[in-house]
């Protein structure tokens, strides 16, 4: 009972008055219904509205606009979740309607999508954007002579080779702001990029792997640069003999046939073998290629079946926490 309708029965008692005594039986009711309404409404579970902030980086001369989604959940926000990280979050988070609907089935155990993108009105106008972000070196840009307006251009410092300022800005910046905010599991985090995105997953895999503990890496970029992120794989080989962490890649079959000197399933596979050539203590490898896709058109098998290789199905239902038990 409330301290207000203790205090109104304790009144009771000293009121005399017929009509006075109604009025604070009926208060007391009115108050009683109030509060175990409020309590079922914080029980209740929602779908917690899509925000969005735009953050100045403090390591490259970048704004750049986060979407953050929260899965379903209790209202009163009690609840603590493990953060996935994306890239090419342009305009919106890819794939969020099905990732919240796997997780309301329990497909998948919820977690906060974090979408990394940039202020812009489609992918297209990023496209030199992420082709400096997510690079390992400085060499030169690709050029992008598609005819699509808006397409935003790159008038000072680096054009490529910016992985390492965007990995400090994911992890000393977008993850403080992250964690301060929401109610996360700080020790539990996950990566999903593809193509230059797959590539950055790599890069940040091999130089600061502890930055995640699950990584899903979707057609990598593996051919830029002369490939040296070879390189890098094998320099973080000599380096790290036990690492709890989980790594899906996958490629389509068919991504050859269009570019066959950007070798994305050739490529794919020696990688394998080479992350597979030293046993590393609880690193957790999984790759597939799926025959009859594109480059582009693998996307969202990447995004459904690497989500469930690094996180495995929910236990239970998110609005039946009892059958976890």
């Amino acid at each position: 009972m409330s301290a207000i309708a203790k205090q109104l029965f304790t009144s009771f008692g000293k009121v005399t008055d017929t009509f006075a005594r109604a009025i604070i039986v009926s208060v007391v009711a009115a108050l009683q219904f109030g509060f175990s309404q409020a309590s079922a409404n914080d029980e209740l579970y929602h779908f917690p509205k899509i925000e969005k902030y735009l953050i100045d980086s403090e390591f490259i001369d970048q704004t750049y606009e986060i979407h953050v989604m929260l899965p379903i959940s209790k209202k009163d926000g009690s609840e603590k979740f493990p953060v996935l990280y994306m890239t090419d979050a342009n305009g919106d988070i890819p794939f969020s309607s099905n990732t919240r609907i796997m997780q309301a089935a329990a497909e998948l155990p919820r977690f906060i999508v974090v979408g990394i993108g940039y202020p812009v009105d489609n992918i297209y106008e990023a496209l030199n954007l992420r082709q400096r972000d997510l690079t390992p070196m400085e060499s030169e840009p690709v050029a992008n002579d598609l005819p699509v307006e808006g397409i935003r251009i790159i008038q000072s410092g680096k054009k490529t080779g910016g992985a390492p300022e965007f990995l400090q800005f994911i992890r000393e910046q977008l993850m403080p702001f992250i964690n301060e905010r929401y109610n996360t599991v700080p020790s539990d985090n996950g990566y999903f990029g593809h193509s230059l995105g797959g590539l950055f997953g790599l890069y940040t895999l091999f130089h600061k792997p502890e930055t995640f503990n699950r990584y899903i890496i979707g057609s990598p970029a593996i051919w830029r640069d002369n490939e040296v992120i070879f390189s890098h794989a094998q320099e973080f080989l000599k380096v790290n003999d036990a690492l709890d962490i989980s790594v899906y890649m996958a490629v389509g079959g068919m991504e050859e046939r269009g570019r066959p000197d950007a070798h994305f399933v050739s490529g794919l596979y020696r990688m394998d073998a080479l992350l597979r050539s030293k046993p590393i203590e609880g690193f957790m490898l999984k790759t597939e290629v799926f025959p009859e896709e594109s480059h582009i058109s693998v996307y969202s098998m990447v995004h459904s079946k690497g989500l469930r290789a690094v996180y495995g199905p929910a236990k239970c239902l998110p609005f039946r926490p009892g059958e976890c038990e």
